[in-house]
């Protein structure tokens, strides 16, 4: 299975009845996007197939992704991870907007751990038991991955857990900002960062310097 064809199977699931409704229902909930569209499929991965650095968060923004079409785009947590994205060469733009708004990345590929928006930003056990395999394919179709980047302590943990799952020595792989962790032969580093949501931007958890740290520790390992 190729990546076009695995993201086509992911096109088509329905196999989580509560993300599905989720996601059918956010159209014309919010007000600032009333007008719009919304995509409310699934969301495969998006980038580079050649990608060294395979970025993970746990799943895509109700208005977000779920609007747009496209992994981190539409929101504050796309503008602010795209934007360190740009300083770093990885892509071609420093705003995500919408899915065909030209954008490019090299070496680098994004996807969720779980791909349909769920209430409240929290998926099941159940839900991510059932999209893991997605992931998983991911992993291996991506055969030039050097390093694994999970934003958030959620997609840290979903991702560990599925590399576990691979046969990745994962014992002590705590998250933390900036942390990376070697998983034994065959297998990329796993890294970590504090996800750039509006909440963390905000508070300053998170801030573009911070993302300029992550991203210049990744590039020793490509």
């Amino acid at each position: 299975m190729g990546l076009e064809t695995l993201n086509d199977t992911i096109l088509k699931c329905n196999k989580c009845p509560r993300l599905r409704e989720w996601c059918l229902q956010q159209e014309g909930s919010k007000k600032k996007f009333e007008n719009e569209t919304y995509w409310k499929l699934p969301l495969p991965g998006f980038g580079d197939p050649e990608a060294k650095v395979l970025i993970t968060g746990l799943a895509p923004a109700a208005h977000g992704g779920n609007r747009t079409g496209r992994v981190f785009t539409g929101d504050t947590s796309g503008e602010y991870l795209f934007s360190a994205l740009y300083r770093h060469g990885f892509s071609s733009r420093k705003d995500s907007l919408y899915r065909n708004d030209g954008l490019s990345l090299t070496d680098v590929y994004i996807t969720n751990v779980v791909k349909c928006a769920p209430p409240k930003n929290r998926p099941d056990a159940s839900e991510f038991h059932t999209c893991s395999p997605f992931l998983i394919e991911e992993m291996r179709q991506l055969k030039q991955v050097k390093v694994i980047l999970a934003l958030g302590g959620q997609a840290f943990d979903k991702t560990r857990r599925v590399l576990r799952d691979m046969g990745a020595n994962v014992g002590g792989a705590a998250f933390g900002h900036a942390v990376i962790y070697d998983l034994g032969p065959g297998f990329p580093v796993l890294a970590g960062s504090y996800h750039p949501s509006l909440y963390n931007i905000n508070t300053r958890r998170v801030t573009p310097a911070m993302l300029d740290d992550v991203f210049e520790s990744i590039k020793t390992y490509l």
